[in-house]
């Protein structure tokens, strides 16, 4: 975030009268201009160390993000309400951190959604048998969605608003492979799921959807991972598919999208784009969904998921400090204790930045 520094003229030694104007003058314009930058932003608050990075979520001042436990080596889900100390949730584990995302259901209670696999992925294959649950935060009760869930083809990435989920299906249809990102509910009328857009996975793949009440925001990643475009497309039937950001990497800059999410107010989405490599153009970013204006803030690039977590709160942010993406360690040697990731809230964010 950025800070401005303090900006005062030089003390003046024995010198003429000239000069001292001069340099008086000079430090006037620089104060000017500071007046024109983005306003500093209140210093971020650390909720949480941990050993791995995961992915974040975030809804109305509730964050939840995977705990890593290496005596059991697996993850658990954890809570911070309000910015206070995480809580663990009274739910089974997961081998692989959990596709989290935070949500309403109808009456507007705040639900988990997130898919588990009985076959999750390794290092050389992908996860299989994957199917979608949701979870009460006030109660603790996991449900599997069995009317959302597919026996034949793996559900991921869900997101949930109003009681509508979508989520991310991998289908194969007349042996082509096929991303599709679906929207449905469970209430007792509800018949099936809406297939909203297709990818096929030869060209590259959909990720991490996140649902208003009238549209959809998604990122589609391109064949080799170099270039990430996020698109925000209308729910209504014949609704428009609207490419409104594009994160591309090359040279020796890596670029990405760090977590897509809806604000507390449900009138932007919200996300962060990193650059590894350069250090530069590391922002957060606003998306007006009635506007269609882009506006931004600072950011990091230490920054491994982001999820808006109130107006007041800011983002809630995995931050790897170690530069290494996500492994939390500067060193494969350094002991536990060494660790360098975590939770932070970046408190009020003032949106001034240039792009």
């Amino acid at each position: 975030m950025s800070r401005l520094r303090s900006l005062s003229p030089p003390p003046l030694r024995r010198a003429g009268r000239a000069v001292a104007a001069a340099v008086l003058a000079v430090a006037a314009a620089i104060l000017a201009g500071a007046a024109l930058a983005p306003a500093a932003h209140a210093a971020p608050t650390t909720i949480a160390t941990e050993q791995r990075a995961a992915p974040v979520a975030a809804w109305a001042g509730t964050v939840a993000w995977s705990r890593f436990d290496p005596a059991t080596n697996d993850y658990h889900l954890v809570v911070s309400r309000n910015g206070g100390a995480p809580q663990r949730l009274a739910v089974a584990p997961n081998a692989v951190a959990f596709d989290l995302d935070l949500g309403t259901n109808r009456s507007g209670s705040t639900y988990a959604v997130y898919s588990r696999c009985e076959a999750p992925a390794t290092q050389n294959t992908p996860p299989t048998d994957c199917d979608l649950y949701r979870l009460s935060l006030a109660s603790a009760v996991e449900t599997k969605l069995e009317s959302l869930s597919s026996p034949d083809w793996d559900e991921r990435e869900p997101t949930i608003f109003r009681g509508e989920i979508a989520f991310i299906r991998t289908e194969t249809h007349g042996g082509r492979t096929q991303d599709v990102l679906r929207i449905g509910n469970t209430t007792s009328g509800a018949r099936g799921t809406t297939a909203l857009v297709k990818q096929n996975r030869l060209g590259g793949v959909l990720t991490d959807p996140e649902l208003s009440a009238s549209r959809v925001a998604y990122i589609r990643v391109n064949r080799n991972g170099t270039q990430r475009e996020l698109h925000v497309r209308t729910l209504r039937a014949g609704g428009t598919d609207r490419r409104v950001y594009r994160a591309r990497s090359g040279a020796l800059n890596a670029a990405s999208i760090a977590g897509l999410s809806l604000s507390d107010t449900a009138s932007s989405f919200m996300w962060a784009r990193t650059n590894q490599g350069s250090g530069a153009g590391n922002r957060l970013i606003r998306y007006g969904i009635n506007t269609g204006r882009l506006s931004y803030a600072l950011g990091s690039a230490r920054w491994t998921s982001t999820a808006w977590a109130s107006q007041a709160l800011g983002a809630a942010v995995m931050v790897d400090a170690s530069g290494t993406g996500g492994t939390c360690f500067g060193n494969v040697n350094d002991p536990p204790e060494a660790t360098q990731c975590s939770v932070q809230l970046t408190g009020h964010v003032s949106f001034t930045a240039g792009p």
